[in-house]
């Protein structure tokens, strides 16, 4: 007789026979436990490490499926945040419902009534995946990486993100955070299923890994949801880095089922304040404020922002100017407009005298009203 542990999963649905039908079917290679509702599963979660891979149905008494969902991901352990999590769902379940799971941290869906190839498919290829990042998080997690896409992983982000802040406070220099969404990328996953959506994000990993330098650290930070940290740059590089980035990924093209489809991706771009008080997580909702107008905004395009502040005492450039103008940063040039108008004038002088009687009259005017 084997001695070799089964690996456990836990069952979670508020019918017997959806329990004992799945116990039957993965009993054979695994050590299926049951939960009626998600209360009883939570408890089993706090205080049982060997659970490895969820299956839960959404709607069950005391506590559903979404709130079971929510306390996993919202914990401070990260083995709850990182189990993985399929979803049981049944034909009176929409779309609508699936991507409300998706944002909650669902990791996978299986419907209802399911056969005994599709239930052991789902759990062997959650295992598998839940044993590589265990042995990733082991071996070091300073260089963890996400298995799926090659790029670094959630955690490794915010270790080396937090590095980095630090650094800046103390030495100065250039800190801009890159968050990417992929644009509706919750109803590709529904509607392709999770192998196809797996391919599409091993591709956006490739794309995105060739985009930055080696300075640079871009990592997978959800499930289709990246960022990046770009060490001493000027946000005019950044931002062409991120449009390059956006029209990369729009010119991917992949086979679904038969069909061409192509994906698009919005992005939010960051130049923080850097002072004492400020926390990478801060900064990363921050940024996530201008990926949200770019999605909201029909997608496929990038809004950036800097926060920097320029000292008072400080020579601001005209490219410098016109940076800000285009970023709409109006509020921070305007303790610089005497210093700018000074910078002007020589070119304006020059190009009245340098050009046709009516460009020359409209360059006079500006120059009048400047007090040139």
């Amino acid at each position: 007789m084997s001695n070799t542990k089964k690996p456990r999963i836990l069952a979670v649905d508020d019918s017997r026979v959806m329990r004992r039908a799945m116990s039957k079917v993965l009993g054979k290679t695994c050590d299926v436990v049951e939960a009626e509702h998600g209360e009883d599963a939570w408890t089993l979660l706090l205080n049982d490490p060997e659970i490895q891979v969820v299956f839960t149905d959404l709607s069950m008494p005391y506590l559903d499926g979404f709130g079971l969902l929510d306390r996993m991901r919202a914990s401070d352990d990260p083995r709850l945040q990182e189990i993985p999590v399929v979803i049981i769902t049944g034909k009176e379940d929409d779309d609508e419902t699936k991507q409300q799971a998706l944002d909650k941290g669902a990791s996978d869906f299986i419907t209802k009534p399911f056969d005994s190839v599709q239930l052991q498919a789902r759990a062997k290829a959650h295992l598998r995946f839940g044993e590589t990042s265990r042995k990733l998080t082991k071996a070091s997690e300073a260089t963890a990486v996400d298995e799926l896409t090659g790029l670094g992983a959630h955690r490794y982000f915010l270790k080396v993100a937090d590095e980095q802040l630090a650094y800046t406070r103390r030495h100065g220099g250039q800190f801009i955070l890159l968050r990417l969404d992929l644009d509706e990328f919750n109803r590709l996953f529904i509607n392709a299923g999770k192998e196809h959506a797996n391919s599409i994000l091993k591709q956006v990993g490739k794309t995105l890994s060739s985009a930055v330098r080696k300075e640079d650290t871009v990592a997978r930070v959800g499930l289709a949801k990246f960022a990046m940290l770009l060490r001493e740059t000027t946000m005019e590089d950044a931002t062409e880095t991120a449009r390059r980035i956006l029209d990369q990924i729009s010119k991917l093209k992949f086979d679904i089922n038969g069909n061409k489809l192509n994906v698009t991706s919005s992005i939010g771009l960051l130049e923080p304040h850097i002072d004492e008080e400020i926390s990478i997580e801060a900064i990363i909702q921050e940024t996530e404020k201008y990926l949200s107008k770019a999605a909201a905004a029909g997608g496929n395009q990038v809004v950036v922002k800097s926060l920097q502040k320029i000292p008072t005492d400080k020579k601001v450039s005209i490219q410098t100017a016109l940076r800000l103008l285009e970023f709409g940063h109006t509020d921070t040039i305007k303790p610089h407009i005497n210093s700018i108008v000074k910078q002007l004038l020589p070119l304006l002088k020059y190009l009245a005298e340098n050009t046709d009687e009516n460009t020359a009259a409209t360059i006079k005017q500006y120059k009048d009203k400047l007090g040139a």
